[in-house]
Protein backbone atom coordinates (compact mmCIF):
# COMPACT_ATOMS: atom_id res chain seq x y z
CA UNK A 1 0.00 0.00 0.00
CA UNK A 2 2.62 2.51 1.04
CA UNK A 3 4.89 1.45 -2.42
CA UNK A 4 1.52 2.41 -4.14
CA UNK A 5 0.71 5.92 -2.99
CA UNK A 6 4.76 6.91 -3.48
CA UNK A 7 3.79 6.08 -7.01
CA UNK A 8 0.95 8.17 -6.98
CA UNK A 9 2.93 10.45 -5.40
CA UNK A 10 5.90 10.74 -7.76
CA UNK A 11 3.44 10.69 -11.02
CA UNK A 12 1.68 13.59 -9.69
CA UNK A 13 5.08 15.33 -9.19
CA UNK A 14 6.57 14.35 -12.23
CA UNK A 15 3.13 16.12 -13.65
CA UNK A 16 3.45 19.09 -11.95
CA UNK A 17 6.86 19.65 -13.32
CA UNK A 18 6.27 18.63 -16.93
CA UNK A 19 3.30 21.17 -16.62
CA UNK A 20 5.38 24.12 -15.01
CA UNK A 21 7.92 23.14 -18.18
CA UNK A 22 5.06 23.30 -20.73
CA UNK A 23 4.09 26.64 -19.49
CA UNK A 24 7.37 28.11 -19.28
CA UNK A 25 7.52 27.07 -23.00
CA UNK A 26 4.12 28.83 -24.01
CA UNK A 27 5.15 31.72 -21.76
CA UNK A 28 8.78 32.48 -23.42
CA UNK A 29 7.12 32.09 -26.87
CA UNK A 30 3.91 34.67 -25.67
CA UNK A 31 6.47 36.89 -24.37
CA UNK A 32 8.42 36.92 -27.48
CA UNK A 33 5.26 37.54 -30.02
CA UNK A 34 3.86 40.19 -27.38
CA UNK A 35 6.04 41.04 -24.18
CA UNK A 36 3.87 43.28 -22.89
CA UNK A 37 0.99 40.72 -22.35
CA UNK A 38 2.78 37.61 -21.26
CA UNK A 39 2.86 37.85 -17.57
CA UNK A 40 3.80 35.39 -15.49
CA UNK A 41 1.97 31.92 -16.00
CA UNK A 42 -0.70 34.26 -17.93
CA UNK A 43 -2.23 32.64 -20.72
CA UNK A 44 -3.27 34.99 -23.84
CA UNK A 45 -6.41 33.49 -25.96
CA UNK A 46 -6.38 32.40 -29.03
CA UNK A 47 -8.46 35.21 -30.05
CA UNK A 48 -5.76 37.54 -29.35
CA UNK A 49 -3.20 35.94 -31.31
CA UNK A 50 -6.31 36.01 -33.66
CA UNK A 51 -6.00 39.58 -33.41
CA UNK A 52 -2.30 40.08 -33.89
CA UNK A 53 -2.48 38.13 -37.04
CA UNK A 54 -4.78 40.15 -38.30
CA UNK A 55 -2.57 42.71 -37.67
CA UNK A 56 0.47 42.00 -39.03
CA UNK A 57 -1.02 41.08 -41.96
CA UNK A 58 -2.70 44.75 -41.87
CA UNK A 59 1.19 46.50 -41.48
CA UNK A 60 2.23 44.54 -43.82
CA UNK A 61 -0.48 45.20 -46.68
CA UNK A 62 0.12 48.93 -45.34
CA UNK A 63 3.34 48.58 -45.78
CA UNK A 64 2.90 47.66 -49.66
CA UNK A 65 0.82 50.17 -50.05
CA UNK A 66 2.91 52.79 -49.21
CA UNK A 67 5.89 51.58 -50.98
CA UNK A 68 3.50 51.26 -54.66
CA UNK A 69 2.41 55.07 -53.56
CA UNK A 70 6.24 55.87 -53.21
CA UNK A 71 6.77 54.11 -56.59
CA UNK A 72 3.61 56.02 -58.40
CA UNK A 73 5.19 59.00 -56.90
CA UNK A 74 8.40 59.31 -58.36
CA UNK A 75 7.33 57.87 -62.10
CA UNK A 76 4.55 60.60 -62.03
CA UNK A 77 7.60 63.28 -60.90
CA UNK A 78 9.57 61.08 -63.69
CA UNK A 79 7.12 61.75 -66.69
CA UNK A 80 6.58 65.55 -65.24
CA UNK A 81 10.31 66.33 -65.96
CA UNK A 82 10.57 64.68 -69.26
CA UNK A 83 6.77 66.79 -69.95
CA UNK A 84 8.84 70.12 -68.94
CA UNK A 85 11.55 69.18 -71.08
CA UNK A 86 9.34 68.67 -74.25
CA UNK A 87 7.35 71.48 -73.60
CA UNK A 88 10.93 73.55 -73.89
CA UNK A 89 12.01 71.50 -77.01
CA UNK A 90 9.04 71.40 -78.82
CA UNK A 91 7.92 75.00 -79.01
CA UNK A 92 11.63 75.77 -80.84
CA UNK A 93 11.35 72.78 -82.92
CA UNK A 94 8.24 73.68 -84.15
CA UNK A 95 8.90 77.30 -85.09
CA UNK A 96 12.61 75.91 -86.59
CA UNK A 97 10.66 73.46 -89.16
CA UNK A 98 8.13 75.85 -90.05
CA UNK A 99 10.65 78.19 -90.73
CA UNK A 100 12.75 76.31 -92.98
CA UNK A 101 9.73 74.89 -94.44
CA UNK A 102 8.77 78.60 -95.43
CA UNK A 103 12.21 79.46 -96.54
CA UNK A 104 12.78 76.72 -98.95
CA UNK A 105 9.27 77.90 -100.46
CA UNK A 106 10.25 81.18 -100.74
CA UNK A 107 13.16 79.65 -102.62
CA UNK A 108 10.80 77.56 -104.90
CA UNK A 109 8.72 80.39 -105.75
CA UNK A 110 5.54 79.00 -103.85
CA UNK A 111 4.16 82.30 -102.51
CA UNK A 112 1.12 80.24 -101.36
CA UNK A 113 2.83 77.75 -98.91
CA UNK A 114 5.45 80.59 -97.37
CA UNK A 115 1.86 82.45 -96.68
CA UNK A 116 0.45 79.47 -95.07
CA UNK A 117 3.67 78.38 -93.23
CA UNK A 118 4.15 81.86 -91.73
CA UNK A 119 0.36 82.46 -90.86
CA UNK A 120 0.77 78.51 -89.09
CA UNK A 121 4.11 80.20 -87.47
CA UNK A 122 2.25 82.70 -85.68
CA UNK A 123 -0.72 80.88 -84.47
CA UNK A 124 1.23 78.38 -83.27
CA UNK A 125 3.27 80.92 -81.15
CA UNK A 126 1.09 83.28 -80.16
CA UNK A 127 -0.55 79.81 -78.31
CA UNK A 128 2.24 78.26 -77.22
CA UNK A 129 3.60 81.54 -75.80
CA UNK A 130 3.70 81.14 -72.16
CA UNK A 131 4.08 85.00 -70.93
CA UNK A 132 0.45 85.17 -69.87
CA UNK A 133 -2.91 83.13 -69.81
CA UNK A 134 -4.88 86.32 -70.13
CA UNK A 135 -4.06 89.05 -73.21
CA UNK A 136 -5.44 92.40 -74.16
CA UNK A 137 -8.87 92.00 -76.69
CA UNK A 138 -6.37 93.53 -79.47
CA UNK A 139 -4.33 90.67 -79.47
CA UNK A 140 -6.77 87.97 -79.50
CA UNK A 141 -8.35 89.40 -82.48
CA UNK A 142 -5.23 89.97 -84.58
CA UNK A 143 -4.97 85.78 -83.63
CA UNK A 144 -8.09 85.28 -85.11
CA UNK A 145 -7.33 87.05 -87.85
CA UNK A 146 -4.08 84.61 -88.49
CA UNK A 147 -6.54 81.71 -87.61
CA UNK A 148 -9.13 82.65 -90.60
CA UNK A 149 -6.16 83.44 -92.96
CA UNK A 150 -5.29 80.08 -92.11
CA UNK A 151 -8.69 78.67 -93.19
CA UNK A 152 -9.63 80.81 -95.71
CA UNK A 153 -6.49 78.50 -97.50
CA UNK A 154 -8.50 75.29 -96.86
CA UNK A 155 -12.26 76.40 -97.32
CA UNK A 156 -11.16 77.98 -100.89
CA UNK A 157 -12.75 81.32 -99.70
CA UNK A 158 -15.87 79.80 -99.05
CA UNK A 159 -16.78 82.44 -96.46
CA UNK A 160 -16.21 86.30 -95.97
CA UNK A 161 -14.82 87.30 -92.24
CA UNK A 162 -14.60 90.65 -91.09
CA UNK A 163 -13.91 92.59 -87.76
CA UNK A 164 -16.26 95.08 -87.09
CA UNK A 165 -15.16 97.36 -84.01
CA UNK A 166 -17.76 99.97 -82.59
CA UNK A 167 -16.20 102.14 -80.49
CA UNK A 168 -13.46 105.33 -81.05
CA UNK A 169 -11.46 104.55 -77.98
CA UNK A 170 -8.53 103.04 -77.23
CA UNK A 171 -9.56 101.50 -73.69
CA UNK A 172 -12.06 98.99 -75.42
CA UNK A 173 -9.22 97.05 -76.99
CA UNK A 174 -7.23 96.37 -73.73
CA UNK A 175 -9.87 94.85 -71.69
CA UNK A 176 -8.10 91.38 -71.20
CA UNK A 177 -9.68 88.26 -72.29
CA UNK A 178 -8.56 84.48 -71.81
CA UNK A 179 -6.45 83.88 -74.45
CA UNK A 180 -7.71 81.17 -76.87
CA UNK A 181 -11.39 82.37 -76.27
CA UNK A 182 -12.56 83.45 -79.59
CA UNK A 183 -11.06 80.63 -81.64
CA UNK A 184 -13.36 77.52 -80.75
CA UNK A 185 -16.36 79.77 -81.00
CA UNK A 186 -15.14 80.45 -84.44
CA UNK A 187 -14.51 77.65 -85.46
CA UNK A 188 -18.21 76.18 -84.73
CA UNK A 189 -19.38 79.02 -86.97
CA UNK A 190 -16.50 77.13 -89.64
CA UNK A 191 -17.69 73.96 -89.02
CA UNK A 192 -21.17 74.15 -88.24
CA UNK A 193 -22.12 76.99 -89.67
CA UNK A 194 -20.57 77.06 -92.85
CA UNK A 195 -19.46 73.74 -93.91
CA UNK A 196 -22.95 72.70 -94.85
CA UNK A 197 -24.15 75.88 -96.37
CA UNK A 198 -24.79 76.16 -99.81
CA UNK A 199 -23.20 78.97 -101.40
CA UNK A 200 -21.05 81.62 -100.06
CA UNK A 201 -21.27 82.50 -96.70
CA UNK A 202 -20.10 85.21 -93.91
CA UNK A 203 -18.71 85.32 -90.22
CA UNK A 204 -18.33 88.51 -88.40
CA UNK A 205 -17.52 89.88 -85.35
CA UNK A 206 -18.52 93.41 -83.77
CA UNK A 207 -16.57 94.60 -80.38
CA UNK A 208 -19.31 97.05 -79.06
CA UNK A 209 -19.40 98.43 -75.43
CA UNK A 210 -21.55 100.03 -72.67
CA UNK A 211 -19.62 102.03 -69.48
CA UNK A 212 -19.10 98.67 -67.87
CA UNK A 213 -18.63 96.28 -70.15
CA UNK A 214 -17.09 95.06 -73.60
CA UNK A 215 -19.66 92.76 -76.09
CA UNK A 216 -18.20 90.53 -78.51
CA UNK A 217 -20.68 89.43 -81.02
CA UNK A 218 -19.50 86.37 -83.21
CA UNK A 219 -22.12 86.02 -86.17
CA UNK A 220 -22.57 83.94 -88.98
CA UNK A 221 -25.56 83.24 -91.80
CA UNK A 222 -24.79 79.58 -91.70
CA UNK A 223 -27.38 76.89 -91.08
CA UNK A 224 -28.14 77.38 -87.53
CA UNK A 225 -29.70 75.03 -84.97
CA UNK A 226 -33.07 73.93 -84.34
CA UNK A 227 -34.60 74.49 -81.30
CA UNK A 228 -33.82 71.41 -79.87
CA UNK A 229 -30.31 72.03 -80.01
CA UNK A 230 -30.42 75.05 -79.09
CA UNK A 231 -32.01 74.58 -75.71
CA UNK A 232 -29.57 71.95 -75.01
CA UNK A 233 -26.17 73.73 -76.04
CA UNK A 234 -28.21 76.63 -73.50
CA UNK A 235 -28.49 73.87 -70.66
CA UNK A 236 -24.65 73.16 -70.93
CA UNK A 237 -24.14 76.91 -70.44
CA UNK A 238 -26.45 77.12 -67.60
CA UNK A 239 -24.93 74.08 -66.36
CA UNK A 240 -21.89 76.59 -66.09
CA UNK A 241 -23.06 77.34 -62.12
CA UNK A 242 -21.88 73.88 -60.84
CA UNK A 243 -18.14 74.39 -61.71
CA UNK A 244 -17.45 71.68 -63.61
CA UNK A 245 -14.77 71.38 -65.99
CA UNK A 246 -15.28 69.09 -69.09
CA UNK A 247 -12.38 67.24 -70.32
CA UNK A 248 -10.94 65.39 -73.23
CA UNK A 249 -12.14 65.68 -76.89
CA UNK A 250 -14.04 69.18 -77.18
CA UNK A 251 -17.66 69.38 -78.70
CA UNK A 252 -18.99 72.91 -79.63
CA UNK A 253 -21.24 72.29 -76.53
CA UNK A 254 -18.43 71.41 -74.54
CA UNK A 255 -15.56 74.07 -75.45
CA UNK A 256 -18.23 76.74 -74.94
CA UNK A 257 -19.15 75.72 -71.75
CA UNK A 258 -15.42 75.80 -70.37
CA UNK A 259 -15.36 79.16 -71.96
CA UNK A 260 -18.45 80.31 -70.29
CA UNK A 261 -16.99 78.33 -66.81
CA UNK A 262 -13.37 80.44 -67.39
CA UNK A 263 -15.00 84.12 -67.93
CA UNK A 264 -17.63 83.96 -64.94
CA UNK A 265 -14.38 82.64 -62.93
CA UNK A 266 -12.33 85.55 -63.66
CA UNK A 267 -14.72 87.71 -64.28
CA UNK A 268 -18.12 87.42 -62.32
CA UNK A 269 -21.52 85.88 -63.16
CA UNK A 270 -22.22 89.05 -65.20
CA UNK A 271 -19.71 87.50 -68.03
CA UNK A 272 -20.03 84.64 -70.02
CA UNK A 273 -21.68 83.71 -73.23
CA UNK A 274 -24.93 84.00 -74.18
CA UNK A 275 -25.79 81.92 -77.79
CA UNK A 276 -29.07 82.83 -79.97
CA UNK A 277 -30.00 80.76 -83.46
CA UNK A 278 -32.40 80.26 -86.05
CA UNK A 279 -32.13 77.19 -88.48
CA UNK A 280 -31.41 78.11 -91.87
CA UNK A 281 -31.11 81.39 -90.67
CA UNK A 282 -27.64 81.43 -88.58
CA UNK A 283 -26.20 81.73 -85.31
CA UNK A 284 -25.32 84.98 -82.95
CA UNK A 285 -22.62 84.33 -79.86
CA UNK A 286 -22.59 87.18 -77.63
CA UNK A 287 -19.31 87.20 -74.63
CA UNK A 288 -19.50 90.04 -71.96
CA UNK A 289 -16.27 91.27 -71.05
CA UNK A 290 -15.52 93.98 -67.89
CA UNK A 291 -14.59 97.01 -69.78
CA UNK A 292 -11.82 98.21 -67.53
CA UNK A 293 -10.27 94.99 -66.26
CA UNK A 294 -6.42 95.81 -66.64
CA UNK A 295 -3.15 94.53 -64.95
CA UNK A 296 -2.14 96.79 -62.53
CA UNK A 297 0.84 97.69 -63.91
CA UNK A 298 -0.97 98.95 -66.95
CA UNK A 299 -3.24 101.72 -65.10
CA UNK A 300 -3.05 104.99 -65.83
CA UNK A 301 -0.17 104.21 -68.54
CA UNK A 302 -2.46 105.37 -71.13
CA UNK A 303 -1.85 102.51 -73.92
CA UNK A 304 -3.18 104.02 -77.17
CA UNK A 305 -4.26 101.28 -79.36
CA UNK A 306 -5.93 102.38 -83.44
CA UNK A 307 -9.48 101.73 -83.18
CA UNK A 308 -12.18 103.37 -85.60
CA UNK A 309 -15.72 102.26 -86.35
CA UNK A 310 -16.00 99.93 -89.81
CA UNK A 311 -14.30 96.57 -90.65
CA UNK A 312 -10.85 96.21 -89.94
Amino acid sequence: MIYILAAVLILAVAALLMSLLYIQKMQKILHLVNPYKAGKYSVVPLNKLDDLYRDLESMSGAARKLDDETRDRELMETRMKFAQLQNQINPHFLYNTLENIRARAILDDNEVIADMTEALSRFFRYNISKRTDVVKLSEELDNIRTYMHIQQYRFSNKFDFQVFIHDERSDVMNARIPKMTLQPIVENAIFHGMENKLGKGHIEIHIEYDEQNVFIIIEDDGVGMNEEDLAALRAKLAASADGHWDTGHESSGIAMRNINNRLKLLYGEDCGITVSSLEGVGTEVELTLPRHFQDEEEKGTGEEHSGAGGAV
